[in-house]
């Protein structure tokens, strides 16, 4: 004889609400680290070639002054590409995002002026990895976060400990780390 279907009881009703909620959370996390894989990388392949015009100090800032407009253009089309896949209004708050952090740099740079291009290499990818961190923090999850961590603890160990050598340095690891660590993200 078969029992008759009875309605779940309020505690596994509550208990099937925090598994869905907790599946949702894990999927929307998943989907922002694939998302912010395929930046990462684009980014790290920026990044490989304008520390690697390092090697050439004569080099370096003009090869900078093309890749970073090549480096925004580029996140532009991803995002865009991204957003059409995805189906999502437009967010304004990301180019919001990167004009303040522009401000910022351009501020700091102002009032503490770098004394080499070693500094100018050295902060930019600790904000950098500081984004990283606080956009895993509030949105992405942990493997975002430790991506941050990684970046901003390899750029001061370069920067302490092989400033002859920390445009390779930052070309290899900062540049490949960024690449391994959009990979990491992408397979989730």
């Amino acid at each position: 004889m078969e029992e008759p279907n009875l309605p779940p009881s309020a505690e596994q009703a509550a208990e099937a609400l925090r598994d869905i909620r907790k599946t949702e959370r894990r999927s929307a996390e998943r989907y922002g680290d694939r998302i912010a894989s395929q930046h990462l990388m684009w980014w790290g392949v920026v990044w490989l070639i304008g520390y690697s015009a390092g090697i050439r100090p004569s080099w370096s800032g003009t090869v900078w002054l093309l890749l970073v407009p090549i480096g925004v253009a580029g996140s532009i089309a991803l995002g865009v590409r991204q957003k059409r896949v995805a189906r999502q209004p437009k967010d304004w708050r990301w180019l919001a995002a990167g004009v303040l952090i522009g401000l910022f740099l351009t501020a700091l740079f102002t009032v503490l002026p770098p004394g080499s291009g070693a500094q100018i290499g050295v902060v930019i990818p600790l904000l950098v990895g500081f984004c990283y961190t606080l956009y895993g923090v509030w949105q992405a999850g942990m493997r975002m976060v430790w991506t941050g961590v990684a970046l901003d603890a390899l750029t001061v160990l370069g920067y302490l400990e092989f400033q002859p050598h920390f445009a390779i340095w930052m070309a290899v690891v900062g540049g490949g780390g960024l690449i391994v660590g959009g990979l990491w993200l992408r397979s989730a």
